[in-house]
């Protein structure tokens, strides 16, 4: 199984959807070269679109690999991720910049 040396959170992105919904991205990336970043990948991108004026999210989580479904550590950074995305998203719907 592939692991990675180092992880981190992407830029939060924010839009709007084709249909003109507020939609959200953020994705945990890995790598193992410190330097110059050569093997930086994208492991899992999550995706929220509000519906309903807010009062409806949907979220969709995608891992790019089975190396990063079946790695504890990515799994357990996911659920954290997830954590402050929903944060920004409650932040953003309630008007707090």
């Amino acid at each position: 199984m592939k692991t990675w040396s180092y992880t981190r959170n992407s830029t939060l992105t924010t839009g709007i959807t084709p249909e003109g919904l507020p939609y959200f991205e953020n994705k945990i990336q890995g790598w193992n070269d410190n330097n110059n970043f050569s093997d930086l990948e994208d492991l899992v991108i999550l995706n929220a679109v509000l519906y309903n004026v807010g009062a409806e999210l949907r979220i969709q989580n995608t891992y790019t690999s089975e190396d990063a479904w079946n790695c504890p550590f990515i799994r357990e950074k996911h659920e954290e991720t997830e954590q402050i995305l929903l944060h920004e998203i409650n932040l953003w719907l309630n008007g707090v910049n």
